[in-house]
């Protein structure tokens, strides 16, 4: 019997009203795993994924430029205008429905803007540990789908018109309504749910609740009403 065999699979919630949360008068940001001020022991991330938040930004609101560096740094605009601006010259301006992905590498700054000056900003930020340091950095972007089903939106390989992330990670869109799906397997896996209701394993999930899972053999979801989020698989 090898180590594998001797492991328990585990899966484990956290409900969107259990979140960190921060707000500073022109942000308002929800955090799944610990993050800044909010602490969580029991979710200090997962694998290689550090951080999970849900961000609203108020009209004409602005991130304050950062520079970071060997982190992976995936963003989702589900709701408004993300003006993304970086110091390798990226100026992209990004609407609801949409994905990049910014390989801080060895070092770039950059912000995120809300581009309207009438209506709110959501999006979503997931931060990952990459494969390896000090690589070149680099900038991607693409739109999501808008029909229901399962797609490979980020990948190492960057297959089936993925965005390629250095790292041995996968994410996944769903958008699932009365129907179900089997996503695939990792060592570890980490799910968002942003909209709708969405049985997972045999438990209901509803928008702002995160799922963890470490070495379950079998995920199996089931859209209730409309449910749209995101799956990765993780070493």
């Amino acid at each position: 019997m090898n180590s594998f065999d001797l492991r328990t699979s585990m899966i484990r919630i956290k409900r969107a009203s259990d979140r960190g949360y921060a707000h500073f008068g022109w942000l308002e940001s929800r955090h799944a795993f610990s993050f800044g001020s909010y602490f969580d022991p029991e979710w200090m991330g997962i694998s290689e994924l550090r951080v999970a938040n849900e961000d609203l930004l108020h009209p004409g609101a602005a991130i304050d430029p950062s520079k970071h560096q060997d982190m992976e740094i995936i963003s989702v605009i589900l709701d408004g205008k993300n003006l993304h601006t970086d110091s390798l010259g990226s100026r992209k301006l990004l609407q609801g429905r949409s994905l990049q992905l910014l390989s801080t590498g060895t070092g770039t700054e950059f912000t995120e803007q809300n581009a309207s000056l009438e209506n709110n900003l959501r999006m979503l930020q997931f931060w990952i540990i990459p494969g390896k340091t000090g690589s070149q950095p680099r900038y991607q972007s693409r739109q999501l789908l808008s029909r229901e089903g399962v797609q490979l939106i980020v990948s190492p390989d960057g297959r089936d018109d993925s965005l390629q992330i250095d790292q041995d990670v996968e994410m996944y869109q769903f958008r699932l309504q009365h129907t179900s799906y089997g996503l695939p397997t990792a060592a570890h896996g980490f799910l968002f749910l942003f909209r709708g209701e969405l049985e997972v394993n045999g438990s209901l999930l509803q928008a702002g609740d995160a799922m963890l899972f470490e070495d379950e053999p079998l995920i199996s979801l089931r859209g209730i009403s409309r449910a749209e989020g995101f799956y990765f698989t993780l070493p």
